[in-house]
C-alpha cells in the first residue's frame, strides 16, 4: 500500500466531496480551489486453446476538468478555476517508480470558458508533489485546468527516490502497465495544516480547497485518442475528486485466435 492509500485511509477522503470551493475565495490570489528491471518489463501473453491474452501497456495519461462548474462558480471568477493538478506518481509492486515527466506536459485549452486562467503552466504538473497555496502571496506548483485537459507521460525519479515530494520525473520514460497504480495529486483539504498528510501545511488553515473533480484516459500513444481507455474511480465511476489513488488492475484483454 502506498502512502496515499494510507492517507486516504485514515482521512476517509471519500467523505470530502461536499467541501466547497478554493477557486471561490476572495483573497488576493484567488486560492487553488525506479529501478531498471521495473521499467523495462515487457508485455506478456499466454496463450489457449482458442484465445490469447495480451497485457496492454500505456504510454501517457490525461487527466479532463470535468467541475461541476469550472469556471465560474458562485456568480463570480477565480483565479484557480477547474481542477488544480499538482502531481501525478507511478508506482509498481506497491513501490514509487516515477512521476509526471519533466518536459512531457501539454495543457489544452480547446473547450470554452469564460474566465481568466492565470494558473496555465503545464509544467506546474510535472515532477514532485510541490503545490502551495498561500493567503497573500500568488499560489504556486499546480496547474488549473479552467475545463480543459493535460496530458502527460511518467518519467522514472532519476535518484530512484520513493518520496512523493522528491521524486523529479526526470528519468527515462516509462509505460503504465497492468497491475501499476497511479496516484493523482490534486489540491483539495489534505493540503491544509493538520491534515496529516504528505500535504500538512502547504495549503494556508483558511484555505476551503475544494475537492474538483476530474476524468483520467490511459493512452497506447502520446496525443492519439484512438485506443484510449477511460479509468475507473475508486469511489465508482469515472469521475475523480481531489487526492485519489487508482489501481490499474483493467488492462487484460482477450483476443480471440481466427
Amino acid at each position: 500500500m502506498s502512502k496515499i492509500e494510507k492517507i486516504l485511509s485514515i482521512l476517509g477522503v471519500c467523505t470530502l466531496v461536499a467541501t466547497t470551493a478554493c477557486s471561490a475565495t476572495t483573497s488576493s490570489d484567488g486560492d487553488a480551489d525506479g529501478m531498471a528491471a521495473d521499467m523495462s518489463m515487457p508485455d506478456t501473453t499466454s496463450t489457449g486453446k482458442d484465445t490469447t491474452t495480451t497485457a496492454k501497456t500505456f504510454k501517457s495519461i490525461v487527466i479532463w476538468d470535468k467541475s461541476e462548474d469550472p469556471a465560474f462558480r458562485n456568480g463570480k471568477c477565480g483565479s484557480s478555476p477547474g481542477s488544480d493538478i499538482d502531481a501525478v506518481m507511478l508506482y509498481r509492486g506497491g513501490k514509487l517508480i516515477g512521476a509526471g515527466k519533466v518536459g512531457s506536459a501539454s495543457y489544452d485549452t480547446s473547450k470554452s470558458t469564460s474566465c481568466d486562467n492565470k494558473k496555465n503552466i503545464a509544467a506546474s504538473a510535472e515532477g514532485p508533489v510541490n503545490a502551495h497555496v498561500y493567503a497573500s502571496s500568488p499560489d504556486t506548483g499546480y496547474i488549473s485546468l479552467n475545463g480543459g485537459s493535460i496530458e502527460l507521460q511518467f518519467g522514472a525519479c532519476s535518484d530512484g527516490s520513493q518520496d512523493p515530494l522528491k521524486c523529479d520525473g526526470a528519468g527515462a520514460a516509462l509505460d503504465i502497465q497492468d497491475g501499476d497504480q497511479i496516484d493523482f495529486y490534486e489540491v483539495d483539504v489534505t493540503y491544509k495544516p493538520g491534515s496529516g498528510t504528505i500535504m500538512d501545511g502547504f495549503a494556508y488553515d483558511g484555505c476551503v480547497c475544494y475537492s474538483d473533480q476530474y476524468q483520467v484516459d490511459v493512452r497506447t500513444a502520446v496525443g492519439v485518442d484512438a485506443g484510449s481507455m477511460v479509468l475507473q474511480s475508486g469511489r465508482g465511476g469515472d469521475t475523480f475528486t481531489g487526492t485519489e489513488a487508482w489501481d490499474v488492475n483493467k488492462f487484460t484483454a482477450t483476443v480471440k485466435v481466427m
